[in-house]
This record gives C-alpha cells, structure tokens and sequence, in this order.
C-alpha cells in the first residue's frame, strides 16, 4: 500500500513541475495550463469525503483499488494526450479537451486513496502505534514528492512522456501488489445501513491543525525563492536552485521524522502535536530572523522535522475521535482541510511577500502558535485519551 500511495505521489509531483513549463510545448497558456492542475484538487476535495463514506461500507481495499486503478489509467492517458499533441496528432483545443478529461477522471477515482489508507492503518494499528503508523503513510507521500521532483529534473525537460508512461507502470506495480497482499481488517464491511455520525464540534480543532500544518508548508514551498532573490540578493537562477535544496531538505527531514523519529519518540499523539508545533514555530522564527542563506536553510530543515511530528499525531487523534465505525469519513473531511492548506499556502505567500520577504516566515510562527494552543487545550482536556 505504501509503495502505491508513494508511487501516485511520484506521478502528481512529476505533473505539478512539469506541466506548467511543457504546457508551453503543447500551445497551451499559463492560466488553462493553472486550471488544469487547480482541476485535479478541486475534484479531490469533493470526492475525498464521499469515498471516505464508500470505505465504511465497501471496505478500504476496494476503495484503496479504484483509487490505484484510476491514478495507473489517468496517468497513462495523459502520456498519451501530451504524446500525441507533441507529434502533431492532436490539435490543441482537443489536447486540452482530453487532458481535462483525463485529469477530473483521475481526481475523481484517486480522491478516495488518502482517505481509505488512513482508515486501513487505523483498523490495523494499536493506540499505542498510531501515530507511528500514520507517519508512516506521510513518508510515503513525501517519498513519492521526492522521486517525482528528481524525475522531473532528470527527464522533464527531454522525455516528459517517457517518464510519465514509467510512472503509471509503477502506480499499476502498487495496484498488482494491494489486490494480492491487502485485505480489510473486517471480514465483513459494515452494513449501508449503518451511519454511526461523528459530531463536527469534536473534530473541528484537529481540521484547523491540519489546514494551518499544511498551508505553512505550502506557503514555504512558494515564497523560499522570493525570500533568496529579493531578502538575500541571490541571482534568480541561484535563488531558484537554493530553494530546491533547501525544500528538498525540509521533505527528507520530515520524511525522516515519520519514519524514524515517531519510532523511538514514545509519547501521547498530543504531547507530539505540541512538540511539533513548537519545533515548528521555533523554525520559523529562525526563518524570520535568518540574516544569511544557511540559517533559512537550516530552519526549513527544522520545519520539516515539526510537521513530520505534528501531520501525524494529529491524524491520531482524529482516528481515536472518530472510533472503529467513522474513521474513513473522519479521513476524507481530513481531506478537505488539507486541500484547502494546499491552496490557501501559495496565495498567503504571495500575499503577504508583497508586504516584505520576512512577512510569510513570520505568518507561519503566528499559525503554529495556533496550533501549539490547540495541542496545549487537548493535553489538558483530553488526558490519557488524548
């Protein structure tokens, strides 16, 4: 499950870098090449919680399956599309026309994937091991980020449709491997009649630490080259390439952390939630006050290794709210405040970048501090559940 969750990430990560550059290839504008990836996430949002809903009743493998089949065949008909265009055998109103097809099939069918996974993990793992195991499905994405960043540096530029045809085999090798090794953790799927409701005011403090968690990363990936080139007077091609390895950093760091760190870190999901935050907003403030390149570098490294303790403790708690009949749908309205992170994240950055290349770091301290509140709250009122 994990190599297929890594290898989807892989293929989603080849497209975000590429397809903005390539989309020149293919005729096609900034703003139709933007709507087309903003597509994929705008179906994601809506499809995550409805098939968080079909894995309570369907079981996560068949849902773990649809979404692995959908993101084999979306991937290969986008090689396809973008082959065909660049041999001059598509025309360019019917190679956007396609490659928005393709896109809102594969969102639609791989929305359930993070959902379902979260679930499995819970029904698979003890109090004691979740956040642990949780960690473990955040390395995978940012595992697969990372393969689809090299992927993209090595051969985006002079074989995008290559690497994409090898992608979507990979994605197919994850599928092949779920459907012969994974099998739910009930026997039976619960019945469609069952809708054990899970109330919104329970959740509503660990949505806001997702949507903040992941909006700071977000806001980081987009402003790191604004800050080198317009905070630091790096040259643009120099600011670019610094930001890539400091960012590439941050994800081995958090990588890292989840695999490793929660491993031997033996403390309650909201103890690391806390500990994450402050790492984090520690981080942060070092970025604020960084008056060379290292430092900035070295607090995107320490930010990496916060939210590789905070995104899964996190996921926990919700789990142990959501309990043995909810944990799919808890997942996929998980789904949603990440997806707003996600897009929230760029525009806050430039948004506040405008007002001074220090402004975004500074931003992100303010919003873990929020969360380091609402870690200190949950200690305090959950105690030993927490």
């Amino acid at each position: 499950m994990l190599f297929g969750l890594a290898a989807n990430a892989a293929a989603q990560a080849f497209l975000l870098v590429v397809l903005p550059g390539l989309g020149r290839d293919l005729g096609f504008s900034a703003m139709e090449t933007g709507l087309l990836l903003g597509l994929g996430a705008l179906v994601l949002l809506i499809a995550a919680p409805v098939w968080g809903g079909i894995s309570e009743t369907r079981g996560r493998r068949f849902v773990l399956l649809s979404g692995l089949f959908g993101a084999t065949l979306g991937t290969a008909l986008m090689a396809a599309i973008i082959g065909l265009r660049l041999a001059g055998d598509l025309d360019r109103e019917t190679a956007l026309i396609a490659l928005f097809g393709a896109r809102a099939l594969q969102s639609l069918l791989t929305g359930g994937l993070l959902p379902a996974a979260q679930a499995w993990m819970a029904d698979r793992t003890t109090a004691n091991q979740r956040a642990e195991g949780m960690g473990l499905l955040g390395a995978s994405y940012g595992i697969g980020a990372i393969v689809g960043a090299a992927s993209a540096f090595k051969a985006g530029g002079s074989a995008p449709v290559e690497a994409l045809v090898a992608l979507a085999v990979a994605v197919a090798v994850g599928f092949v491997l779920v459907l012969l090794l994974i099998r739910n953790a009930r026997t039976e799927p619960l019945s469609p009649t069952v809708r054990i409701g899970f109330p919104l005011r329970l959740i509503w403090s660990n949505l806001i630490v997702t949507f903040l968690g992941v909006c700071v990363y977000g806001v980081m990936q987009h402003v790191t080259a604004l800050r080198l080139e317009d905070g630091f007077g790096l040259p643009r091609a120099d600011a670019i390439s610094t930001a890539g390895a400091g960012l590439m950093t941050a994800s081995i760091a958090m990588a890292a952390m989840q695999i490793f760190g929660l491993r031997f870190i033996k403390l309650r999901p909201a103890l690391l939630l806390l500990l994450g935050a402050m790492a984090g907003a520690l981080a942060m403030l070092a970025a604020t006050l960084a008056v060379d390149v290292p430092i900035l570098l070295i607090a995107l490294g320490m930010l990496g290794a916060g939210l590789g303790l905070l995104l899964p403790s996190n996921l926990a708690l919700l789990s142990f709210i959501a309990g043995p009949a909810a944990q799919g749908r808890v997942a996929g309205v998980n789904a949603i405040a990440q997806g707003l992170g996600l897009a929230a994240g760029p525009i806050a950055g430039a948004a506040l970048h405008k007002l001074a290349p220090s402004a975004p770091s500074l931003a992100a301290v303010v919003a873990l501090a929020v969360v380091a509140s609402i870690a200190v709250v949950t200690v305090f009122r959950r105690g030993q559940a927490a």
